[in-house]
């Protein structure tokens, strides 16, 4: 077995590879390093002004993948599709495929955790959410070393290679290996990918159905409709432009020697699609969520106030951020908790009519004992 994913392995490379591609992945790249640290930005803006919940830390962990295969992935993709050749050794070219199938594995768990936490805050009330620091960092550290061991495999086998004087990086799998990687061919992309997807969809299909039963009930905890679909639009778009490169994946380790190998066009939209997902997510909350367009705007006022003029304007920028993206967070205020709240809030407020009727006691109190005269006042007898 002999595959790599690194270089388009055609007789003739044309202007369209070496060029058009690596333009065009230079582009995604920029746009997906720049979107998800402005949503990274805003959500631990949340945070640090107290409004942490663990809806937002699982998004700025997603955010955080997205990162990474932006800033360590991709640039090898770029480079190599420029140059037609692996230009980055030995030790990198064992890492490089492992850690993106890692980085992709990490996201897939945290949407379905995501899905999971979501489903959990429409059925449960949140009061009875488990939200503790100690759960959040132990399900993060298991999601990660999950996905670090899955795609171990592809750490061992891969292997520079030199082919007509080009050294490219590839998979290649010893004979005596042979059984054991067709049966991980198989069981990977299931854990991976089948399964989260699979466990996400019937966690927002419930929390939808629980929503439309009660959507007529006055709830003071119910949450929005609209943000659920957001997050499911989310796991539905990394499933689906995921799925062309585990095409690739199938069709190259499970088609025999000699047998037609998937053509270079299908790889190079694949590895695309794959990459153009990591600007996914901050579309889409751009253009779903009011709130993150609040927050973006306020961190872009912040911004411009904090030009050393004073201390007191960057404090009036941080003021104004306190509208983010809070559609996202766990509510933690119990309905008791809000009434009691109304109430002192009313007892505190006087009525214009009561206000009114103690300010004229007051002034017709003052007028008689003040009266310089009042001697004229009397009646004659």
């Amino acid at each position: 077995m002999n595959v790599s994913r690194w270089s388009l392995e055609e007789p003739t490379v044309g202007p369209l590879v070496t060029v058009v591609l690596p333009s065009l992945l230079t582009l995604v790249c920029l746009a997906a390093v720049v979107g998800n640290l402005l949503l990274i930005t805003i959500l631990l803006q949340d945070c640090r002004r107290g409004r942490w919940s663990v809806m937002n830390c699982l998004v700025v962990h997603v955010g955080g993948a997205d990162l990474l295969l932006a800033l360590l992935c991709l640039p090898l993709q770029i480079a190599t599709y420029a140059q037609q050749s692996w230009l980055f050794g030995g030790v990198l070219c064992k890492m490089a495929e492992w850690f993106l199938h890692s980085c992709l594995a990490a996201k897939s768990f945290t949407l379905a955790a995501i899905a999971y936490v979501r489903c959990q805050h429409v059925l449960t009330p949140p009061r009875l959410l488990p939200c503790g620091c100690g759960q959040l960092a132990a399900l993060l550290l298991s999601s990660w070393a999950g996905s670090l061991l899955l795609p171990l495999p592809l750490l061992l086998y891969a292997q520079l290679s030199v082919d007509r004087g080009t050294i490219t990086c590839g998979f290649r799998v010893p004979d005596d290996a042979s059984s054991f990687m067709d049966a991980f061919s198989k069981l990977y992309p299931l854990l991976a990918y089948v399964l989260p997807m699979v466990f996400s969809f019937c966690c927002y299909i419930r929390a939808l159905r629980r929503r439309e039963r009660r959507i007529r009930m006055p709830d003071p905890r119910a949450v929005s409709r609209r943000t659920t679909s957001m997050l499911m639009s989310v796991s539905l778009a990394f499933d689906a432009m995921w799925l062309p490169e585990w095409i690739v994946w199938i069709w190259s380790r499970h088609s025999g020697s000699g047998l037609l190998q998937p053509p270079s066009a299908l790889m190079a939209v694949a590895h695309m699609i794959l990459f153009l997902n990591c600007t996914i997510n901050p579309a889409v909350f751009l253009a779903v969520s009011d709130e993150f367009r609040e927050g973006l705007k306020n961190l872009w006022t912040a911004c411009r106030q904090c030009d050393g003029s004073g201390v007191s304007r960057a404090e009036n920028g941080s003021d104004m951020g306190t509208n983010t993206v809070q559609s996202l967070q766990d509510l933690h205020s119990t309905p008791a908790l809000r009434a009691s709240q109304d109430s002192k809030t009313k007892d505190e407020k006087i009525l214009p009519d009561v206000e009114h009727f103690w300010q004229d006691r007051r002034n017709t109190t003052a007028g008689e004992e003040n009266d310089p005269m009042p001697w004229e006042h009397q009646e004659k007898p």
